[in-house]
């Protein structure tokens, strides 16, 4: 009887620490990436190690990058570091076009006159997958991703609507090359 009761206790215990560990597990601050802000979350992917893969991937993340020039607070050391991420999803042609002291300016003066004008990225929708319209130009793969954004200020609100358009470099991964109306 002693024996059983022993082992009863013993497993009794066993348990309690395993449902603690678990719980411990679940619960605990699993790391920086839960306390960063949007614009540290953008500042620190790394596109190196993790570009992404679609046409529409590259479009998201440049618009979650949009977001953060115009919805949320950062310092013009972010504000570099957003443009420089912004930069590194243009194809070499576009960066041509656009130099980085000169696309930092004119972001910062474009951001300027948002918060002038109370104006803010309320949302913005994209092309499904199959949506997105494939073609060759010059025998290199484009893609065609339109936006549509919605966008308040204080006069009311608004929607844009802009079609990007990708090339695939020689490494495969799709670059913004332009945009238009």
């Amino acid at each position: 009887m002693k024996k059983n009761l022993r082992g009863i206790i013993i497993v009794v215990i066993c348990a309690a620490v395993c449902i603690g560990y678990y719980y411990y597990l679940t619960n605990r601050d699993t790391g920086k990436e839960e306390n960063l802000t949007e614009v540290e979350q953008v500042i620190t992917k790394d596109l190196d190690k993790s570009y992404p893969k679609t046409a529409r991937e590259v479009v998201r993340f440049y618009n979650r990058i949009l977001k953060c020039y115009y919805n949320e607070e950062h310092t013009d050391k972010q504000l570099e570091q957003l443009t420089e991420q912004a930069r590194a999803l243009m194809d070499k042609e576009l960066q041509e076009k656009n130099k980085e002291k000169e696309y930092f300016d004119a972001v910062k003066a474009d951001i300027k006159d948002y918060e002038e004008k109370e104006k803010v990225i309320s949302s913005f929708t994209m092309d499904t997958s199959s949506e997105i319209d494939y073609k060759k130009v010059n025998g290199e793969e484009c893609a065609y991703v339109d936006v549509s954004y919605f966008i308040t200020e204080k006069e009311g609100s608004s929607r844009a609507a802009q079609t990007y358009v990708l090339r695939k470099d020689e490494d495969g991964k799709w670059k913004i090359l332009g945009f238009y109306q």
